[in-house]
């Protein structure tokens, strides 16, 4: 080596960029899996309303063919409730008659109409 020559420089990533680059890709990592929850979280919530939604339908199917079936009650963890009414129409020179059919589960509510 002779005095006064530049200095043989390697070639790679310094320490400041290699720290950059993991803090980049801590940040991208911390992102995606709160994507990943979130997504999970609301995968559960759409599964939970679509059980309620067929529980209701076998329900109300139930009432269109078993004219003997009480008005409420629970099955499993669904609870219904059946109301009679009626909506004016063209003022009131008609009536609609209609049951509401409403299916509960823990804190999800559905409602269905049925005509009388």
């Amino acid at each position: 080596m002779r005095i006064g020559s530049p200095v043989n420089k390697s070639k790679g990533f310094t320490l400041v960029e290699v720290l950059v680059a993991v803090a980049i890709l801590g940040l991208v990592a911390a992102g995606s899996l709160r994507l990943m929850i979130i997504s999970t979280k609301a995968l559960s919530e759409v599964e939970e309303t679509r059980e309620l939604l067929n529980e209701a339908r076998k329900i109300q199917l139930d009432f269109m063919t078993d004219e003997t079936k009480p008005t409420s009650g629970t099955e499993g963890n669904y609870r219904w409730d059946v109301k009679e009414g009626s909506w004016p129409v063209l003022g009131d020179q008609w009536e609609v008659q209609y049951k509401e059919l409403k299916v509960e589960s823990g804190n999800n509510t559905i409602v269905l109409y049925m005509s009388n």
